[in-house]
Order: C-alpha cells, then sequence, then structure tokens
C-alpha cells in the first residue's frame, strides 16, 4: 500500500504539472481543466484553489446522481482534490518563476506537447493504483451507473458538457473564449495516446512494482 500511495501521489503531482504548461502555453487546458481555468480567470484566483472548489462539486453531484448508491468511500476524493489543488498551485509557481515564456507558436506547441505527456503519465500511474479516483471521473462512473452507459462514452460525454460550461461562462463574464483553444482539442485526443503509450511500455514493470498480478 505505501507503495501504491507514493505512486499515486507521484501521479496527481505530474498531472498537475501538465495542467500548469498547458497554462503555459496558451493554447487551451484539456477538457476536464477548463472549467478551474475559466472560474480562476473571472475571479481572478489561483488556478489550484478553483481546481479544489470544482473537483468539490463534482463530488457533491455524484451524489445527486447516486442517491442512496453514493459510495462512501467517495468522500475521500475531497482529500485527492484537495492534494491535486496544492500540486497545481506549486506547479503553476514553478512556471512563472522558472520557465521561459512562450514567444512564438513553436514554444507554445512545444510546451503543449510537454502538457499531454505529463498528463498522460501522471493518469496512467494514478489509475494503476487503483486507490481513489478523481472526482471528474467519479461523476463518468455515476453516469455509468444511472444511464447504463459504457465508461468511456460517459467520459467523453462530460469532458465535453465541462467544455460547453467553460465556453458558456467564458462569455457571459469574460466577453471572450479563454481556455479554450486548439490545444483543447489537441490534448482531448492526445493525452489518451499518450497513455496508450505509457501502458504498453511501463504497464508490468509498474504492476510488478506494485506487486499486482497481471489476469
Amino acid at each position: 500500500m505505501a507503495k501504491k500511495v507514493i505512486v499515486y501521489l507521484i501521479g496527481l503531482f505530474l498531472m498537475a504539472f501538465g495542467v500548469s504548461a498547458s497554462v503555459w502555453s496558451d493554447l487551451g487546458v484539456s477538457p476536464i481543466d477548463t472549467i478551474p481555468y475559466v472560474v480562476s480567470q473571472i475571479f481572478k484566483t489561483d488556478l489550484g484553489i478553483c481546481t479544489t472548489i470544482v473537483f468539490a462539486v463534482y463530488i457533491f453531484l455524484q451524489f445527486l446522481l447516486l442517491g442512496k448508491r453514493f459510495p462512501p468511500k467517495n468522500i475521500l476524493q475531497i482529500i485527492v482534490a484537495t492534494v491535486q489543488g496544492s500540486f497545481i498551485s506549486l506547479t503553476t509557481r514553478f512556471f512563472e518563476g522558472y520557465m521561459p515564456k512562450c514567444t512564438n507558436y513553436g514554444m507554445q506547441l512545444f510546451f503543449l506537447l510537454v502538457s499531454m505527456a505529463f498528463l498522460g503519465f501522471g493518469i496512467f500511474l494514478y489509475i494503476e493504483t487503483e486507490i481513489i479516483s478523481m472526482p471528474a471521473e467519479g461523476v463518468a462512473q455515476a453516469l455509468e451507473i444511472r444511464t447504463g452507459k459504457t465508461m468511456s462514452t460517459m467520459k467523453i460525454c462530460f469532458d465535453w458538457f465541462v467544455v460547453l460550461v467553460s465556453l458558456i461562462l467564458s462569455v457571459c463574464f469574460l466577453k471572450e473564449v479563454r481556455g479554450i483553444r486548439e490545444g483543447t482539442l489537441i490534448a482531448a485526443f492526445g493525452v489518451g495516446l499518450f497513455i496508450k503509450l505509457y501502458t504498453r511500455l511501463l504497464q508490468k514493470p509498474l504492476r510488478s512494482f506494485l506487486g499486482k498480478k497481471d489476469g
């Protein structure tokens, strides 16, 4: 369990680094991070704090969807939301203090690629530990239970619902679209490709390290 917790926390940190890299690229953040980003822009507040708050709302949404079927252990997702928010605050300050500004489109694409690579690796690590799902994934799981549709279908639907909400909030409160650009669309597919790559190359050694048996 100690190994799983360590790998889980490393996964969360790498995901946070990926989120900060996507913000730094200014080409749009990944779909699931669009609402926290837009909210941070509206209230001019730290992105990490907004991430924690929005993820807490996702936990409440799970409760509304499932009612008595809401798994009590999912309350622990608030800890995950807080840790993830803290990591994002930390990595954002790192980028602001040490990373060069994106002065051309090539640099923007580079940081977008870095973002997808770190997000993919972080997601791969956290999923393999099978400890606690992220709040957004918890909503997709709740939708799966309520609708009978597959988890992957509900995840895609929820991701793009989040983008739509972000778009509406951005236009209504900021009078322009922020955080949603071509990078958002690229990340929607690119992160998944990185996850597949890491799974193919690293799943067996990681599972061996965690003491998990295949099959």
